[in-house]
């Protein structure tokens, strides 16, 4: 065997085995994740009833709730874990994403929605448990809401698909659908306007106390969770 011969087959042979421990040292590609903490939930309703003195009114926390948003190159995963629900109501989950939340003017709310490349889509929905908890999971994938770009804005009302990214905002909204109704579950459970009748909570940026859905067929968005 000649010299070149001998070197070239040395020098692959290193170059190899460097390679394989680069490979073992370094370990796969793992995406950069951006968590977020939720602010503390406000009640956007009044779980206690309206009575103007007593119980908990539009905008007090939400006792024991809490939620994280981890953020990767092109996801995310929402969850909330809601505390002081009906035990057997149906409930879903709507998210509020802001793709560049330096883009917001005021505050990421309802004028930045078109500024900061902004929409609402379904996240998930579920059932309260008997001690009024219930956890809600989302996966946002790069794209979700695309096809409803430029479209009239029925759920999931998107006005800009969704860019995952460590600049994202996201708003979470809670709303009740009320007890079961046999028959529709899965509709209330998967739908904007899932067995409802009648609205009870408050319309965008009504400032007042309102009471959460109590009877069949009523419906009201009752809790907000912000992540930033």
């Amino acid at each position: 065997m000649s010299d070149t011969k001998y070197n070239l087959r040395t020098r692959a042979g290193v170059l190899g085995v460097m390679l394989a421990a680069f490979m073992l040292i370094s370990g796969p590609a793992v995406a950069d994740t951006t968590t977020l903490d939720a602010d503390p939930g406000i009640w956007l309703s009044d779980p206690d009833g309206v009575d103007g003195d007593n119980g908990i009114e539009q905008g007090d926390l939400v006792e024991g709730a809490k939620g994280t948003a981890r953020v990767t190159h092109d996801s995310a995963k929402i969850r909330v874990k809601a505390t002081g629900l009906e035990p057997g109501h149906v409930y879903t989950m709507w998210i509020v994403y802001f793709n560049d939340s330096n883009l917001c003017v005021d505050f990421c709310n309802g004028p930045d929605l078109a500024a900061a490349g902004a929409g609402v889509i379904y996240g998930a929905g579920t059932i309260g448990g008997d001690d009024g908890r219930a956890t809600f999971v989302a996966n946002l994938e790069a794209g979700d809401g695309a096809q409803y770009v430029g479209s009239p804005p029925p759920p999931p009302f998107a006005f800009a698909a969704y860019e995952a990214g460590p600049d994202n905002e996201f708003h979470v909204v809670i709303k009740s659908h009320g007890p079961m109704i046999e028959g529709i579950v899965r509709d209330q459970l998967t739908s904007f306007g899932g067995g409802c009748e009648v609205g009870v909570g408050p319309l965008p940026e009504e400032v007042g106390d309102f009471p959460v859905p109590a009877a069949p067929g009523e419906c009201g968005e009752i809790q907000l969770y912000s992540f930033r």
